[in-house]
């Protein structure tokens, strides 16, 4: 059987999809049992931008339009809690044969309206909340679960359904009388047997002949470009436009069916909307006509599918619905997009469609269409690919979701005002670089959320006022992120030089434990950025008595701050079995002669250092235990310059006091040459000659590995020590060394870990061969 093909019900548009999904819901529901057809089919067709419909009982429009002319009985809604509580035996009159609405008639005039405190109260009537219960008790089970929809948010809540508004208050539009004052003029139309005003399905406009619209707050909010004004300069040009009264009934069916477990809601305890399982904060402010913040904008994520569905199918998912990353329930717009390729919350469904409030609290709530995304590809990449990327970036920042590190920056109000210094834009700040990497989790894109997490880390390090705003007027940081996964994340910048040297820093770890079994004092490399000291993996802001003061980086000048950090970890493991100097990454050799010479990007290496300081940079295994690896054309290739002689004897310096003395720690020689490293950490033309000279003579003393001959010959001598170690006085170290930009950068570029297998073109710039 051919379907339907409903142009006027777009994925895209708010009051379309409800439409559409109305549609599906009315034909199987609403209606006398002999004339429901709870096995038709609907769908949506991407390519041709409507949905499609496919029914036995009304398989053609004329059908469709008779259903509507003699069969649909409308919702029966009341909201006890307004003055007008529903006009609903005029309702009830005008289609004539529906006892459900004069129930709901007989329960709204028992109520006594809050609002008129001028009238006295009636003890003999019920209040707003008694009125609706009883209403609700009397209610078949499926009209039950709609009235939850409805009326949870108002009694059990603060927080609202925002497709039915605060209390369905849009300024001076009200959801739920246009939705009276339409369904009365739908009666009208059918009782005079106007079929083409129930024609609007098959319309890709919202025209419709003599439709009346109510006078104010027409369409919404369903449908934005019904009350949409347009600025030509001179003034501003209000249409009259049009309106459909079964545009807007469908689309009110239609969010009454994406109404969600209320009692499961409410039992969770959960801080998401209830009796509604896609509503989530988008983090952006949401402001009114003055534009002062009124709180955080909702986003509402709608499902698409692209196969035969029935509305009992719809309506399961619908009511068992839940979005969940690992520890915890999404409550984000942001996390939603990352529990997508999650189980259970894509199953059946081929892409979500994002709608966003962004003016809830003004006079008409603008609704905005958001972004589609696929839910078995973001991007068009192959699905594999893309879910494993996403699966990786959700396992990846699991540490966050635990700890609920978002959920303690809500909103701080001053009075009814958001209050200036509140932390909610932190949070979507980190939101919006949270929904990019999980759109399309790229290395780059995953690399800015670190960045926004750092930021939002240190703010809340620095200032006292800023963590007072926070919920317990405290902060709470979370476990180090999985190493394995970002290594994995953002392994496609390994080609890029300021990536391999942000890493290698990043990488240095802390707390070593010493042959006593006792850990080092130095904290990882976090720990030298910001006064966070880690405790069982997890970081925590000490007070002021026992902060660690090895935060020693500022951010500004990455070469003062790496200077700065080499002599604190240096100094702060002066009694360790080694420097608290080394990294699980170390970066190329070609790669720090560039930044010594000033060839890369500063600024990039200390924003990407601070993003993955975050990772938990702790060895899997003996880091000594070097596997071979094929050399790269990088490897086999010189150096285009001569390593200088001052970095050389430096950095060879600090491997030798790094380096791994075997298994036996007992039979380790602490080697320590705290001068040298003080005086380079100087950062002055004057101390550096001596700096250098004095390594020489601690290489001369230590001696390296033999980086000289074939395997036999450095078998043959292990080490090479003494007289075939280059020496340099003070007058030949000044010549061979001295430049202004070599003093400011030599400590900075000693700082950075090396990796293994460059410490024998290392070792060969300060050693001679044996023999010679």
């Amino acid at each position: 059987m051919e379907p339907l093909y409903l142009p006027g019900c777009r994925h895209d548009i708010l009051g379309h999809y409800l439409k559409a999904i109305g549609l599906l819901r009315v034909i199987a529901r609403c209606a006398d049992q002999d004339h429901r057809d709870p096995e038709a089919e609907g769908w949506w067709d991407m390519d041709q931008a409507c949905f499609r419909l496919r029914s036995e009982k009304y398989p053609t429009m004329e059908k469709l339009v008779e259903f509507f002319e003699k069969y649909y009985r409308p919702t029966p809604v009341m909201a006890a809690w307004n003055k007008d509580a529903g006009g609903t035996k005029k309702i009830a009159d005008i289609l004539s044969a529906s006892s459900e609405w004069d129930i709901a008639a007989s329960y709204a005039s028992e109520v006594v309206s809050a609002a008129d405190k001028k009238k006295p109260v009636n003890a003999s009537k019920l209040t707003a909340a008694e009125a609706y219960a009883a209403y609700r008790d009397d209610s078949r089970h499926d009209l039950a679960e709609v009235l939850d929809a409805v009326a949870v948010p108002r009694f059990c809540r603060s927080s609202d359904n925002p497709v039915f508004l605060a209390k369905g208050i849009a300024g001076r539009a009200h959801v739920w009388r246009s939705y009276w004052e339409y369904l009365e003029k739908f009666g009208r139309l059918r009782k005079a047997k106007k079929k083409d005003d129930f024609n609007s399905l098959l319309t890709t406009t919202l025209s419709g002949s003599g439709a009346a619209h109510p006078a104010k707050g027409k369409g919404t909010p369903f449908f934005p470009d019904a009350i949409k004004g347009y600025n030509i300069g001179s003034a501003w040009v209000q249409e009259s436009y049009p309106f459909n009264a079964l545009d807007y009934v469908l689309a009110v069916e239609g969010a009454l069916a994406l109404r969600g477990s209320a009692a499961r809601s409410i039992g969770s305890g959960s801080r998401r909307f209830v009796a509604f399982p896609f509503v989530f904060d988008s983090g952006e402010d949401m402001v009114d006509d003055g534009n002062e913040v009124k709180g955080t904008a909702m986003a509402l994520w709608l499902p698409l599918w692209s196969g035969p569905t029935t509305f009992v199918e719809l309506d399961s998912f619908i009511g068992d619905a839940q979005a969940r990353l690992p520890g915890k329930e999404a409550r984000f717009s942001a996390e939603f997009v990352r529990a997508l390729n999650a189980q259970g919350v894509d199953a059946g469904f081929s892409g979500w469609q994002e709608f966003r409030f962004k003016m809830k609290g003004s006079r008409v709530p603008w609704i905005t269409t958001g972004r589609y995304v696929g839910a078995s590809s973001a991007q068009g990449n192959a699905p594999d690919t893309s879910r494993a990327n996403s699966t990786l970036l959700n396992r990846g920042l699991a540490p966050l979701d635990e700890s609920r590190f978002l959920d303690q920056f809500d909103i701080a109000w001053k009075g009814s005002k958001a209050d200036s210094r509140s932390p909610h834009p932190v949070r979507a700040e980190i939101n919006a670089a949270m929904e990019t990497a999980a759109y399309e989790p790229t290395a780059l894109n995953c690399l800015a959320l670190l960045e926004s997490i750092f930021s939002a880390c240190r703010q809340m390090c620095v200032s006292e006022s800023f963590r007072k705003k926070l919920r317990g007027e405290r902060a709470s940081f979370f476990e180090a992120l999985p190493r394995e996964e970002w290594d994995i994340l953002l392994n496609s910048l390994d080609g890029q030089a300021e990536f391999r040297i942000a890493r290698a820093l990043a990488s240095i770890t802390g707390l070593q434990r010493q042959s006593n079994r006792e850990p080092s004092a130095a904290q990882p490399m976090l720990g030298s950025l910001l006064p966070l000291k880690r405790e069982r993996a997890h970081w925590r802001l000490p007070d002021e008595k026992h902060r660690t003061h090895q935060d020693v980086w500022t951010g500004s000048d990455l070469a003062c701050d790496l200077a700065a950090v080499l002599r604190r970890r240096y100094m702060d493991s002066l009694k360790d079995e080694q420097p608290a100097l080394r990294a699980v990454h170390g970066a190329q050799l070609d790669d720090v002669l560039k930044f010594l010479r000033g060839g890369l990007d500063d600024h990039l290496i200390a924003r990407w250092t601070e993003a993955m300081s975050l990772i938990g940079w702790d060895f899997v295994k003996d880091p000594n235990d070097v596997v071979k690896k094929t050399a790269t054309e990088g490897d086999k290739q010189s150096l285009k310059k001569g390593i200088e002689p001052a970095y050389a004897a430096l950095r060879t310096l600090l491997e030798l006091e790094c380096e791994y003395q075997g298994k036996d720690r007992t039979q380790w020689k602490k080697r320590r040459s705290q001068q040298p490293i003080a005086l380079l950490c100087e950062r002055s033309p004057s101390s550096l000659p001596l700096a250098v000279s004095e390594a020489f003579r601690w290489i001369g003393i230590w001696g390296v590995c033999n980086p000289w001959g074939t395997a036999a010959a450095r078998v043959e001598k292990p080490r090479i020590t003494g007289r075939y170690v280059i020496r340099l006085d003070q007058e030949n170290v000044s010549s061979a060394v001295w430049e202004p930009q070599l003093a400011d950068r030599l400590a900075a570029a000693v700082c950075i870990p090396l990796r293994p297998r460059d410490r024998r073109q290392l070792y060969k710039a300060v050693t001679l061969p044996p023999g010679i």
